[in-house]
């Protein structure tokens, strides 16, 4: 007849309770890693997701309101291209480059979107701005004292104006802006008569009207 050692078997048993008790916290514990690896790499991915269409809607907003500014200036830049014979496309251009559109401190406090200065006759009132200008190779801050306009179509139309009448030492100082029949001749012209210290200049008029297609409007 078979004996039952019962202090063996509860040993057994608690042995057993043990090993089990242990790999059900095993379990646990790689359960858990698991869970927290995975929620950290979703909440990285989401973050990153959320942060892209934000930049991505804040483009979009840029371009939105870059678009928003062409179509409100290029109609009356048109119809002084057919008075003035300037191409609408370089004087938009310039309208962006010289007052970063529009945000500039002397373009929107003072309406002057080219960066006229007060040399011009036309000006009845002036402000003194410090402006960047290129001399002998490099970038300096001067005080510039700059016309100021009721309006940003007057500033279009004395800027036309200038080109028209010239400077006083010279009365045909932009005739090959005036009589340049493309924008890319258009732009070099601007160097060429002197209208800019930047010898970039040409370029970045080039570079806003290939970008912003504003050939269509010449």
């Amino acid at each position: 007849m078979t004996k039952f050692n019962l202090n063996k078997i509860k040993n057994k048993i608690k042995t057993l309770n043990f090993t089990g008790s242990a790999n059900l916290l095993n379990l646990i514990t790689v359960s858990l890693v698991f869970l927290l690896t995975f929620s950290l790499t979703y909440y990285f991915i989401s973050e990153s997701s959320i942060n892209d269409q934000i930049d991505m809607t804040n483009h979009e907003r840029t371009l939105i309101a870059e678009q928003k500014f062409i179509d409100k200036v290029a109609p009356y830049i048109q119809k002084r291209q057919k008075k003035d014979g300037i191409l609408a496309s370089i004087t938009i251009a310039q309208m962006i480059l010289e007052s970063d559109w529009g945000k500039s401190s002397l373009a929107s406090k003072y309406h002057n979107y080219f960066g006229v200065k007060s040399t011009s006759d036309d000006a009845k009132k002036t402000v003194k701005i410090d402006t960047q200008e290129y001399v002998n190779g490099q970038w300096v801050t001067v005080k510039g004292t700059f016309a100021v306009y009721k309006n940003w179509q007057e500033s279009v139309y004395q800027h036309n104006r200038l080109f028209l009448k010239g400077t006083t030492w010279n009365k045909k100082q932009y005739k090959d802006v005036i009589n340049a029949k493309n924008y890319t001749d258009g732009a070099k012209a601007l160097v060429k008569n002197a209208y800019a210290t930047d010898p970039d200049y040409a370029k970045k008029i080039i570079r806003l009207v290939e970008r912003y297609h504003l050939d269509i409007y010449d």
